[in-house]
């Protein structure tokens, strides 16, 4: 073997080499990215009722300030079952009519909070069957109805965006 042929395969190891690598980073960050696409809420969902439902009114960083619904019917996971079950079978603009029903009555009050960095936010499929997809702070804008878990110090724990009220 001369000096050439023995350069020509190092030369083609290197590259393979390299080209190997670069599959495993890619395959390795689709992968990850497919799971996070494929994040449903019942995987993370707190099972409890959300402490405080209601439209933001204004957000600033991580400071939100919402019209929380107060004295509004809570339903039990049986009667949420029914009602997301009803609801997939409206059109979206009867879902929009159904929900403003439901709001009549209902009473509101300012509430000022803080979403700490880093908490879960998901937002709804938007198709009633209680579905979501990993979201971000900064898709919280103003209008933007909101279901938002506290722990038990009174911090916010996970925020779900359920869409424009």
């Amino acid at each position: 073997m001369n000096k050439k042929q023995i350069t020509l395969i190092v030369f083609l190891a290197v590259v393979i080499a390299l080209s190997l690598t670069v599959y495993k980073v890619i395959s390795s960050k689709s992968n990850d990215s497919a799971g996070a696409s494929n994040l449903t809420s019942e995987a993370i969902t707190p099972t409890r009722n959300a402490e405080i439902n209601g439209t933001v009114v204004s957000i600033e960083g991580n400071q939100v300030v919402i019209n929380k619904e107060v004295e509004r019917k809570v339903l039990t996971p049986e009667e949420q079952a029914e009602r997301r079950a009803e609801m997939q079978k409206l059109s979206p603009e009867e879902r929009q009519i159904a929900r403003q029903k439901e709001l009549e009555g209902v009473t509101y009050e300012k509430k000022e909070l803080t979403i700490p960095v880093g908490i879960p936010i998901v937002k709804g499929t938007g198709d009633a069957t209680g579905n979501s997809f990993p979201a971000e702070l900064s898709d919280i804008k103003k209008d933007i109805y909101l279901s938002i878990w506290i722990n038990t110090s009174g911090v916010p724990e996970f925020v779900k965006i359920k869409g424009v009220n």
